[in-house]
C-alpha cells in the first residue's frame, strides 16, 4: 500500500521536474546571448549589416540567374566604394552559388573555386536561411567571416561572404567572443 502511494507521488513529482528543466533550458538557454556592445562596436555592426544588406539586395537577381560576371562587377564596385569611404574594410568579398562553391572573389584569388559546403557558417546559412559568422584561421592569420543567404522565393540561391582581417575587427574593439555573440539577424 505504501509502495503505491510512493509510486504515485514520484510520478507526480516527475512532471514538475520536467517542467523546471524545460523552463530553465527553453527560454533562452539554447540561444546565444549577444554581449552588450560598445558604441564603436555597435557602429561596426551597423556598417557590416549595411554593406551586407546592400550586397544581398544587389546580388539576388544575378546569382539566381547564375550571372557571375554581373555578380563580380557588383562585388568589385562595392569593394571599391568601401575602400574610398574609409569604412570597415573587408579584405575579400565572395559570392557562392547554391552549392556553397565560391564563384566570385574580390579581389580575385588564384586557384580552383573554394568549396564551403563543409563549413559550419555556410551550412547554417543554407539550411536555416540566416546570416552566420565565424572566426577562422587562413594561412596563420585570424579572419572574421560574415555570411548571408541570397533568397529568391524563399529558396537559397547562393550566399555573400564578407571576410575581415583581424586588424579591421580590432578597430571596432571587438573580441572574438563579442564578434561571435552578435546576432546579425536582428
Amino acid at each position: 500500500m505504501n509502495h503505491d502511494v510512493l509510486c504515485r507521488t514520484a510520478r507526480g513529482a516527475r512532471s514538475w521536474v520536467y517542467l523546471v528543466i524545460c523552463l530553465a533550458v527553453f527560454p533562452g538557454g539554447c540561444q546565444k546571448k549577444e554581449i552588450p556592445l560598445s558604441k564603436t562596436a555597435q557602429t561596426c555592426k551597423a556598417e557590416m549589416l549595411g554593406e551586407m544588406n546592400m550586397l544581398t539586395a544587389a546580388l539576388t537577381g544575378p546569382v539566381a540567374q547564375q550571372d557571375w560576371r554581373a555578380a563580380e562587377s557588383i562585388s568589385q564596385s562595392s569593394f571599391d566604394k568601401l575602400k574610398k569611404a574609409g569604412k570597415l574594410m573587408p579584405f575579400r568579398v565572395g559570392v557562392m552559388d547554391q552549392n556553397a562553391i565560391a564563384q566570385v572573389m574580390v579581389p580575385p584569388r588564384q586557384g580552383e573555386a573554394l568549396d564551403f559546403r563543409n563549413y559550419a557558417p555556410a551550412r547554417m546559412v543554407y539550411e536555416q536561411k540566416k546570416m552566420a559568422q565565424a572566426v577562422l584561421y587562413l594561412e596563420g592569420h585570424k579572419i572574421f567571416v560574415l555570411v548571408a543567404p541570397l533568397l529568391r522565393q524563399n529558396q537559397v540561391t547562393g550566399a555573400v561572404v564578407l571576410v575581415f582581417p583581424e586588424e579591421e575587427i580590432q578597430k571596432c574593439h571587438l573580441s572574438d567572443q563579442e564578434f561571435m555573440s552578435i546576432d546579425f539577424n536582428k
